[in-house]
């Protein structure tokens, strides 16, 4: 099956696919505990496992795109699908702190980054009229994954043990990757029927979207990394405290879904506009008293506009890169929410330290939305390769 045989229905189905199986990634949390017990690993260890396989993930997706002009994204799917599920029943069954670096951090990395740079290579071929929408589900797809696992991962760790859980997983996610390889397109040409090729990717397009991923994803990656925490500091009990991180992740899925469509209907700057706006009073909220209404709307915004933001610059990407050149621009783009995943989370832990007598200083988590602004304020030049980008 070629690029012009695929339908964008059958696109948008392989790329949600391979996000659902990539995106479980971000579960890590869920064993990491009792994986890094299990083979005499620190929690702070753990944590540098996920931090790893963060760097990794970015690494890949910034391959991703040179790789689909020269295998096509089926294949790339097929060796995301050994890496993915390679990695995590390397970790299930050998012993040692190795394996969990080696299988989680670098090859479940590596395969999650393969398969999340070709979804949203997929979905970036949908006509540009439908583009936000597709981009929205797929990206959705990338979180409902943790979400999914959160439901049966606390009931079966009790049941059979974290080693059987990753092996469980590991097949799970090997088939939805082989899955997902069925359904995309064998060979590299786009939907215009051209050969993939390495289109040239203006400096004037990856920099503006680079600071609007980084700036606008940077609160609620530090609120995903610390929302326990922030929320007893907010004076929320145990249950209150569950519940906004719920309201977080929900905030997030939500966020992706309704974003992209909306942005085909207002075009994608200002839907960006909206989304940073949120992000901005949102993290005032968290600032601001702490009555548990007044915390939960700040948790459940927040999620609401990192959501929205992941959904909307991929799809902008599209809308300004081309399907050609796509891959290689949102490579770069990408590598903005992967240095914002790292320092936001340690940014974070300090902030959170000295604004335990003053919260109002949460205030400064909202500075990574001016360089963000800035580059939303770029991006309204008219430079467009196609006519949506004119249209946003």
């Amino acid at each position: 099956m070629t690029a012009r045989t695929a339908g964008p229905s059958r696109l948008v189905l392989a790329a949600t696919v391979a996000n659902l199986a990539a995106g479980t990634l971000f579960g890590w949390s869920l064993v990491a505990q009792d994986a890094a017990a299990g083979v005499g690993m620190s929690g702070s260890a753990a944590a540098g496992v996920f931090a790893t396989a963060i760097v990794v993930l970015a690494g890949a997706v910034l391959v991703a795109g040179p790789a689909q002009r020269r295998v096509g994204p089926r294949r790339l799917l097929v060796i995301a699908a050994v890496l993915g599920g390679g990695g995590l029943l390397l970790a299930a069954v050998v012993r040692g702190p190795v394996a969990l670096w080696s299988g989680v951090a670098l090859l479940f990395g590596a395969g999650g980054g393969l398969a999340y740079g070709v979804a949203v290579g997929l979905a970036a071929r949908v006509p540009a009229a439908r583009r936000g929408t597709a981009t929205g589900v797929v990206v959705a797809a990338y979180a409902a994954g943790p979400v999914l696992l959160g439901l049966v991962a606390p009931s079966a760790l009790r049941a059979v043990g974290w080693r059987t859980c990753l092996a469980v997983l590991a097949v799970v996610v090997a088939a939805l990757l082989a899955a997902a390889a069925r359904l995309a397109p064998a060979g590299t040409a786009h939907p215009d029927g051209r050969p993939g090729r390495a289109a040239g990717v203006p400096r004037r397009v990856v920099s503006p979207l680079w600071l609007v991923f980084a700036g606008g994803t940077a609160p609620g990656l530090l609120l995903f990394a610390h929302a326990v925490p922030l929320a007893a500091d907010r004076q929320l009990g145990p249950q209150a405290a569950g519940l906004a991180v719920s309201a977080l992740a929900a905030g997030n899925l939500t966020g992706r879904l309704v974003a992209g469509w909306w942005s085909d209907r207002i075009g994608r700057v200002p839907a960006l506009a909206a989304a940073l706006a949120a992000a901005a009073v949102s993290v005032g909220l968290l600032a601001g008293p702490t009555a548990p209404p007044v915390v939960l709307a700040g948790f459940l915004g927040t999620g609401v506009a990192y959501g929205a933001v992941s959904s909307l610059v991929p799809a902008a990407t599209g809308d300004r890169a081309g399907p050609d050149a796509f891959a290689t621009a949102y490579g770069r783009v990408f590598t903005g929410w992967g240095l914002a995943g790292l320092l936001a989370p340690v940014a974070g832990g300090s902030l959170l330290a000295v604004a335990g007598d003053r919260p109002v200083l949460l205030g400064l988590a909202a500075v990574p939305l001016l360089p963000a602004a800035a580059g939303l304020l770029l991006l309204r030049r008219p430079a467009s390769r196609t006519p949506a980008a004119a249209a946003s």
